[in-house]
């Protein structure tokens, strides 16, 4: 959780960060992983593109591999992205 805080994002990212918003402007979604800020469109997207297991989000996205509170709701979009 050290690493979270430990990352200065570039002045440019900073009010789209604090809007909820990627670098790019697209809305990252709900929060999911606090730990490391990973939002509910990153992981759909991620699912789409071929990560069909918890381990496959966090080697990708880091989700689920701190704290691990985030890897019940990480199994229900697999199982409901998957469906």
């Amino acid at each position: 959780m050290v690493d979270a805080f430990s990352r200065v994002p570039p002045p440019e990212d900073r009010l789209a960060l604090l809007a909820g918003q990627q670098a790019s402007g697209e809305t990252a979604g709900r929060t999911i992983c606090s730990c490391y800020g990973v939002g509910e469109q990153q992981i759909r997207r991620a699912i789409d593109e071929g990560c069909n297991t918890v381990d496959a989000l966090g080697k990708r996205l880091r989700c689920g591999t701190n704290c691990g509170s985030c890897i019940p709701e990480l199994k229900q979009l697999l199982a409901r992205q998957q469906a």
